[in-house]
Order: C-alpha cells, then sequence, then structure tokens
C-alpha cells in the first residue's frame, strides 16, 4: 500500500516534525508514504489513466494544502483522498462551512457573506470582524473598529462579516479523526482578540461537557471527516458557537499538552479505511 502526503513547500519546512510522526506511524502499519510537494506535480486533467503521468496512481493521498480541486480530481480517478473533497470544500470556505452548519441549527455569530462594496449600504454596527472567507491560520481576519478602517483591511473583496462575539481571545478546538472527538484544546491571547498559537496565543486541554459533544456529533454525523479541527468561539455562558473548520488542522498544541499522537490515532484510520 503506497500513498502520498501532500504539502506546499514552505508548509512542508515548518511542519516536519509532524511529517516524520505521520510516516513513522505508516511504516509501523506496512504503508509507504511518500512526501510529495504541491509545486512540484504535474496533474493530468484531460484523459488518461493516471491523474499524475506515472505508470500507476497512488492508492491514497493525505492532502494537507487547503486545495479541494486536487480531492476531487483524486475522487474522480478513482484514489481514496484523506480528507474527501466534499469536506475539504466545506472547511476551506467559511460561507460554506458556516451555511452547511447553520443547516444542522449549530448556535454560531449572525454571519453574512457580502462583496465590499456593499459594506457601506449595509450600515453595519461597529466595531464587526470582516474575514476572507479562503483565510486560514488567522490570516485575512480583521477587527474594524470604525468606517473609516475599511479602506486599510488587509481581506479580499469578497468577506464574511460578524459582530464582535464571545470571550475575546478564547476558542476552543475540536481535534477529529474518523468522525470521533480525540480532544479538545482551549487556546487563549491576552494581547489579541485571535486565539492563533502562531500569534502567541497558549493552549491547555479543554473538557468538553455532554453538551459539547452532543452538538459536535450533530456535524459528523452528517459529514465524514477523516482528521480536522473544528474551532469553536465561548459564549459568555460557556457554550460554544461555530468559528471555522480547519482541513489541515496543526496540532502543535495538542502535542504540547499532552500524550495523544494524534498522527497515529489518523493513521490508524487510514489503514482501517483502506483495509
Amino acid at each position: 500500500m503506497k500513498g502520498w502526503l501532500i504539502y506546499k513547500e514552505a508548509d512542508r519546512l515548518r511542519n516536519d516534525a509532524f511529517i516524520r510522526l505521520l510516516q513513522q506511524a505508516s511504516e509501523r502499519r506496512g504503508i509507504e508514504l511518500e512526501v510529495v510537494t504541491y509545486e512540484e506535480m504535474i496533474y493530468s486533467v484531460s484523459g488518461g489513466t493516471t491523474l499524475f503521468g506515472h505508470e500507476e496512481n497512488p492508492d491514497f493521498l493525505i492532502i494537507r494544502t487547503c486545495t479541494p480541486w486536487l480531492n476531487e480530481a483524486a475522487e474522480l480517478h478513482g484514489i481514496r483522498a484523506f480528507n474527501s473533497s466534499r469536506f475539504s470544500r466545506t472547511a476551506n470556505d467559511k460561507r460554506l462551512s458556516h451555511a452547511f452548519l447553520s443547516s444542522l441549527s449549530v448556535p454560531m455569530l449572525p454571519s453574512t457573506a457580502v462583496h465590499q462594496r456593499r459594506l457601506s449600504s449595509l450600515s453595519p454596527s461597529y466595531p464587526l470582524i470582516l474575514k476572507d472567507p479562503l483565510g486560514r491560520g488567522g490570516t485575512g481576519v480583521d477587527w474594524v473598529a470604525r468606517p473609516q478602517q475599511l479602506g486599510a483591511m488587509s481581506t479580499d473583496d469578497e468577506l464574511l462579516m460578524q459582530p464582535v462575539g464571545g470571550q475575546r481571545g478564547r476558542d476552543v478546538r475540536v481535534y477529529i479523526v474518523g468522525g470521533d472527538i480525540v480532544a479538545a484544546v482551549v487556546r487563549e491571547s491576552e494581547t489579541n482578540f485571535k486565539a492563533n498559537i502562531s500569534g502567541g496565543a497558549s493552549a491547555s486541554l479543554y473538557r468538553l461537557s455532554e453538551a459539547d459533544k452532543t452538538l459536535i456529533q450533530k456535524v459528523t454525523l452528517a459529514m465524514p471527516i477523516d482528521f480536522a479541527g473544528i474551532d469553536f468561539l465561548i459564549a459568555d455562558d460557556g457554550s460554544l458557537l461555530f468559528n471555522e473548520m480547519e482541513d489541515a488542522v496543526g496540532c502543535r498544541s495538542l502535542y504540547d499538552q499532552s500524550a495523544i499522537d494524534i498522527a497515529d490515532v489518523f493513521i490508524g484510520h487510514v489503514a482501517e479505511e483502506l483495509r
């Protein structure tokens, strides 16, 4: 059994330790896992039996590039992609993920997909949060305190607009493998409204309530998830508010705060799926 682990070059360098864990877990199960960078790949999308121009396709792909088209192209060639194209496309567009979870009655802040040209005509209440729908890792997220700031935003023309809400600088990331909850961490920042570890936030394990687990299971039952994170804001009453999905989820805080080897858990799921 042979698979490809696909990263963009810059992300491959940053995730070297996690890549080694994935390969070691694969080797223990008799699976060959080759690292292939997204930039070096050539895709045959106009016919033929192989997607990548080789004599044989790999048996599976672990795609860590947030490029849903590749997940779907692989599936069209009968290659198992982790995650599925449906999940990858939904998770990597905040507009889709909010629309999907809203259909499941998962609590969230009032969220509006809008083009930047329409912002002034909406007369929104300030402060507000504007997000690049395709951004990840805390990028493309702006706190806007007054209308005059709109011209200096780092976000693109297409936006997700939300009011300021939840406990400032705190969120919960729930790690999902094979549709099961593996663990959760709470991330906290004393200096930033965003609680990203890469931005200096701290993390600790978080105990989910039974109500939290029931809420999360609404999502995992409605859409298969191979390996991902679901991020929630924490409301003032302690309940969870959906914030975003992470397709190529970062795991540093989980390794720092627990003995859980989620790379091994995930590769165990991969092996079971391919059996």
